[in-house]
């Protein structure tokens, strides 16, 4: 598989820094609440699940696992039934475009019956499988609960206190050039593989740990492609790997049930610059079946001007079931090259 990025501003504003979007997205979803509902501050959202046209749209099947402080005593009393919301406000079937009195929380998610998990909730969201317009590529995760802006006190507005959301997260797909720390390692391990079967010599003789890890695979690359590193500019030395790597070259057999996952990101289309003077192709992940984990630290909580409600951060992680994801493809994987790993069912998401 192979996804178009249709010009280079829209590839800037996917690989820019998330903390920033973060703070950008908590506000304007809120300030849509405000603006758009005309209802008073806090309310149970009656929203539908959201169910795709498959005549219309592709999608991802995204999971979240809702922390226990989420489901709290205002939550159970929900009539709706408790549950988590999803909020995107551009793509397909965006939650501002379904004639609601207030789009925010946006749709509510459905309930994942697994055994022995209660805490975990999905939602298929649209990809590019209809088009560029098609794809959602920023979500807010939430506990379904239209908390409001006024921060009335809990008699007067006992949802305010009870909303929780996470910040703006991407759901499109990371690639090396995010530079996620979580997925660090196994981008560098994807490349050494890759590289070493297309013929690249002594990758695989690389340190994963080595500082200087991107500089030498591309002097090794520059070498393969009859380069001299000293000829070539600076922006050039940074793509030389990316410029070796074809599709017929990846093979991501060894991560099992997320092999589908893995593919080469054109950065920028073809049909807008040829591949030698664009940063080339770059592997990237997209999110089908991970599940969002709510990070609970409060040092990685954004607060909104304009609410006062804090965004909480949070990242994807491949599911293995019974609760357990790391950021490695496979369980075996993770423990063998020291992935960070967790559960669902650990106290801070137990309801």
């Amino acid at each position: 598989m192979k996804k178009k990025i249709l010009s280079v501003l829209l590839a800037g504003a996917l690989l820019g820094s998330m903390s920033v979007a973060g703070m950008v997205a908590v506000s304007a979803a809120e300030d849509a609440t405000s603006a758009d509902s005309g209802l008073a501050p806090g309310s149970y959202s009656n929203h539908p699940n959201y169910k795709p046209n498959p005549a219309l749209v592709e999608t991802k099947h995204l999971l979240f696992a809702m922390p226990g402080a989420w489901m709290n005593e205002t939550w159970e009393k929900d009539p709706n039934g408790g549950s988590a919301g999803l909020y995107w406000w551009v793509g397909y079937d965006h939650c501002g475009n379904q004639g609601w009195p207030n789009a925010w929380p946006g749709y509510k998610a459905d309930k994942v019956t697994e055994e022995g998990v209660d805490n975990m909730w999905s939602m298929d969201v649209p990809t590019y499988g209809n088009g560029e317009e098609g794809d959602a590529t920023q979500i807010i995760w939430n506990n379904n609960i239209d908390g409001g802006t006024i921060k009335d006190d809990d008699v007067k507005n006992p949802f305010y206190k009870a909303a929780q959301q996470t910040k703006d997260s991407a759901c499109q797909y990371y690639s090396r050039n995010d530079q996620n720390d979580n997925y660090e390692d196994l981008f560098r391990y994807i490349y050494v593989n890759a590289l070493d079967k297309a013929g690249v010599e002594g990758v695989k003789a690389v340190d994963l740990k080595s500082a200087d890890f991107w500089e030498t695979l591309n002097k090794l690359a520059a070498e393969k492609l009859g380069n001299k590193w000293e000829d070539l500019k600076a922006d050039e030395k940074k793509f030389q790997i990316d410029l070796i790597l074809d599709e017929e070259e990846l093979d991501f057999s060894e991560f099992g049930s997320y092999a589908g996952n893995f593919y080469n990101e054109d950065l920028v289309g073809d049909e807008i610059y040829p591949k030698e003077a664009s940063n080339g192709d770059c592997i990237a992940f997209h999110f089908d079946n991970m599940i969002y984990v709510v990070d609970m630290d409060p040092e990685h909580i954004t607060v909104s001007p304009l609410s006062g409600k804090p965004g909480f951060g949070g990242d994807w992680y491949f599911y293995y079931g019974a609760g357990e994801y790391g950021t490695w493809p496979t369980k075996e994987l993770n423990k063998a090259n020291g992935g960070v790993s967790g559960n669902v069912m650990s106290d801070e998401y137990r309801h």
